[in-house]
């Protein structure tokens, strides 16, 4: 049995324990590795933390929205939803041909008549106007009544005017207010009222008569009568007008002046007025009884007075200078002239003149109201432009 040497023993316990001492490294080595890798993990761990808070930072927070702001919204999206529901119902009933929306008042049906044939005729009646201004709801049929077709209206309406309307009486009763106004002054004839346009007397207007008369006018010349009251503004107020319009038309024209009592108490000053007729002295007589009763019209500076006192009529018998004064007291007392006067007020009701100042032209053409007679020289050019006055050349 071989021994070994001393040496080769203390050799091999030196590399055991080198290889040992190696081990030990290699293990505290990867004990190091391991510590370093974890210690990585962590600080990009870290990072990664760091960096989603900074994202969720400066993301904006959503807000809630508070109870009361949810409920509000749900009440106006109902409102929405009510008023759209009630439009297509609208719509529906408006192709239907039923109410407007914008329309719901009970429909009233009005025909109204005109005259084309009539340059300076009003075309629409005023009642039409005035129910319109009350926000009615009124449905309008114009009739033209030049045209053959249609002229049987007027005897089926007993027409004797234009522009004349026809409510139907079926619908104004919708309208209790209106319906009290109307049927105490207008006839009911088939179901319709008939209001004729010379009713309405706040303004002026131009008529036409549907039924002539026979005129006593020479031929070849225009026949005109005014109907006038002496106690009536608008008649003084036309007098100069009128005179004007007699003068530029001498010849031509054949100019009526005719009585209209629409005030009673102007009875006595037109009986005069007759009176002095009689004596060739009626325009003076006329025109100095205006002046008592309306002294600023002709420029006068003194107080208004009764033109039918007696004290007024006789200073008129003295300032016009009437030839016979006896006759003229036994006309007045005897009332000489009041058949003539009732006659011409009959005359001017059937013309459907129903206020003064009244003019008719041709005993079929009526102009009423002052501020229409201002204009009698127009009217007249349009009615006769044969007329040599109204080609003068200024």
């Amino acid at each position: 049995m071989v021994k070994e040497k001393p040496e080769e023993n203390k050799n091999k316990t030196e590399g055991k324990e080198k290889t040992n001492d190696t081990g030990k490294e290699q293990e505290v080595q990867e004990e190091k590795t391991e510590e370093t890798i974890k210690q990585k993990k962590t600080v990009n761990e870290q990072q990664s933390e760091i960096k989603e808070k900074k994202i969720e930072e400066k993301k904006v927070p959503e807000k809630k929205p508070f109870p009361w702001m949810i409920a509000v919204l749900a009440v106006i999206l109902l409102i929405a939803a009510a008023f759209a529901v009630i439009k297509i119902m609208e719509n529906n009933q408006t192709k239907k041909g039923g109410w407007e929306p914008e329309q719901q008042k009970p429909l009233l049906e009005i025909k109204n008549f005109y005259f084309s044939e009539c340059s300076f005729c009003e075309k629409e009646n005023s009642v039409i106007i005035a129910f319109k201004a009350r926000d009615m709801n009124v449905l309008v049929e114009s009739i033209d009544l030049a045209k053959e077709e249609n002229k049987h209206f007027i005897q089926e309406f007993s027409l004797k005017s234009v522009p004349s309307a026809l409510i139907n009486a079926k619908d104004l009763q919708e309208y209790p207010f209106e319906e009290n106004l109307i049927k105490k002054d207008f006839a009911e004839i088939n179901g319709y009222y008939v209001v004729p346009e010379s009713y309405f007397d706040s303004t002026p207007h131009n008529l036409m008569l549907l039924e002539e008369k026979t005129c006593s006018a020479e031929e070849g010349k225009v026949f005109v009568e005014e109907f006038s009251d002496l106690q009536c503004l608008g008649c003084a107020r036309i007098f100069e007008t009128t005179k004007k319009a007699r003068e530029n038309f001498a010849g031509e024209i054949i100019y009526r002046h005719k009585n209209y009592l629409v005030n009673e108490t102007a009875t006595d000053a037109a009986i005069a007025t007759e009176c002095a007729r009689d004596q060739g002295k009626f325009i003076e007589f006329k025109k100095y009884l205006y002046e008592r009763a309306f002294p600023e019209e002709f420029g006068l500076n003194s107080e208004p007075v009764d033109n039918s006192s007696y004290d007024v009529l006789k200073a008129a018998t003295f300032v016009t200078l009437i030839p016979d004064s006896n006759k003229f007291s036994e006309c007045m007392k005897n009332k000489e002239t009041l058949p003539r006067i009732q006659e011409e007020t009959k005359l001017a009701k059937s013309y459907s003149v129903n206020f003064a100042p009244s003019i008719v032209i041709d005993c079929k053409y009526v102009i009423q109201g002052n501020e229409s007679i201002n204009n009698i020289e127009d009217i007249l050019c349009k009615l006769h432009p044969e007329l040599k006055s109204c080609n003068k050349t200024e």
